[in-house]
């Protein structure tokens, strides 16, 4: 606890990124009532489409569910299967490889489902100089998960929300030629740890724990916490999503951390976050589907006492998104005075420490990058190509945009990267 007082919340900024994501929330409210009137039709597409898929659904169920805790396969029993591809994934056109190079955005599940939304970020496609590949959220920070499971925690939890139909989404990017990656924010969760508190961070006097705007957190020190996640992480590869994404895979940050109660308090932070996604990884990479973990910007640059440690994990990853969006870096920070102001340098800098601690390993390092505008100087088109400019300069294997709102800059993808 003493060395997460240490770092404070300008440290971290999570709550600017918060900030941000709330906005989005807005656009999703409105989204919503904007497809209730198709919302039957919806409804209707997805029960043929699970009834198509009832196979790979009752096969997922039994794996995942067949014990309280997940069974990881022993690597002899699980060679044979990363060659083969579930129904599901045939389905959706089959698992895209992995670019060489990933030029991405961010979208919102209600993203996904306004098409006012999707359509121009789909024009964007071009996987040869343009885009090609697209992040697609599957749960997101309030706990809702995009499209119904056979996951009990998520059914029992009122967490489906039926956004969007995964079948045709995935169908329609992998006709375009993208890689789909598809984010699952781990933790933080408002449902699951109201139908399963024994599983949730409590609070002194009793009670479960919420952060500063009122949602909860699975204790990531109980394993028992950690099936959920990984359920439905595996669910969604047998679906056809190319990669994973763990989003919020940490301890809390903002809230009243003095008073959080862990199942073990004592157990190591570092270890209890690379042990759970190094159990995820032994599940999903059998099954030919990548993983991959966003991190703060600082995580490389300083121990901030939340369990990310990229150096533990540069030969369990596929891939590692540090959030290096330059207006959450505090003034000063290495040695920029004002580094939102600053983005190309601040890229640079914040990456050569992400080389540093990943060095000898094989995780890729694909930064977010930042296509919003946040205090100081009004982000465009120049200081996006900055950013970019910046991180394929410094060797990174990619980048994704992140803008809240699913609204991008126009022209970013217009030219190669260099």
């Amino acid at each position: 606890m003493t060395e997460f007082r240490d770092h404070s919340l300008e440290d971290f900024r999570d709550q600017r990124r918060y900030d941000a994501h709330q906005e989005a929330l807005r656009n999703s409210r409105r989204a919503k009532q904007r497809i209730a009137a198709r919302s039957k039709q919806r409804k209707r597409r997805l029960t043929a489409a699970l009834l198509l898929l009832a196979p790979v659904a009752v096969a997922a169920f039994a794996f995942t569910w067949s014990r309280d805790q997940t069974v990881i396969p022993k690597a002899s029993k699980t060679k044979a299967a990363s060659t083969k591809q579930s129904a599901a994934a045939t389905a959706v056109g089959g698992h895209i490889a992995m670019p060489d190079h990933i030029r991405g955005v961010h979208v919102t599940s209600y993203g996904v489902a306004t098409p006012s939304l999707m359509d121009p970020i789909m024009a964007l496609a071009d996987p040869k100089v343009g885009m090609n590949a697209i992040q697609i959220d599957i749960k997101d920070e309030r706990g809702e998960i995009s499209f119904t499971t056979p996951i009990p925690s998520a059914r029992r939890s009122g967490a489906h929300m039926n956004i969007y139909d995964p079948v045709a989404v995935l169908r329609r990017a992998h006709d375009a030629g993208l890689y789909v990656i598809g984010r699952i924010v781990t933790f933080q969760d408002g449902y699951a740890p109201t139908q399963r508190p024994a599983l949730a961070v409590h609070k002194r006097g009793g009670g479960i724990w919420k952060n500063d705007i009122g949602i909860p957190w699975m204790d990531p020190t109980n394993e028992k916490a950690w099936d959920y996640p990984i359920q439905l992480a595996v669910y969604s590869a047998e679906l056809g999503f190319d990669e994973i994404m763990f989003d919020y895979v940490r301890y809390p940050t903002d809230g009243d951390s003095s008073s959080m109660v862990f199942h073990d308090p004592r157990r190591s932070r570092d270890d209890t976050i690379t042990s759970f996604l190094k159990k995820a990884a032994a599940q999903l990479k059998p099954r030919g589907v990548r993983i991959s973990a966003a991190m703060f910007g600082l995580a490389a640059t300083d121990d901030l006492g939340i369990g990310q440690r990229p150096g533990k994990l540069r030969t369990t990853l596929d891939a590692v998104y540090p959030m290096i969006y330059p207006s959450h870096f505090s003034d000063g920070q290495f040695g920029i005075d004002k580094p939102g102001d600053t983005p190309g340098p601040t890229i640079a800098a914040a990456l050569a420490d992400w080389r540093r601690r990943t060095n000898g390993g094989t995780m890729e390092i694909r930064p977010w990058l930042q296509d919003f505008t946040m205090g100081g100087i009004p982000y465009g088109l120049p200081q996006v190509q900055q950013q970019i400019d910046a991180s394929d300069r410094t060797g990174a294997d990619g980048w994704l945009l992140w803008n809240a709102t699913c609204v991008y800059t126009p022209g970013v993808f217009q030219r190669p990267t260099s």
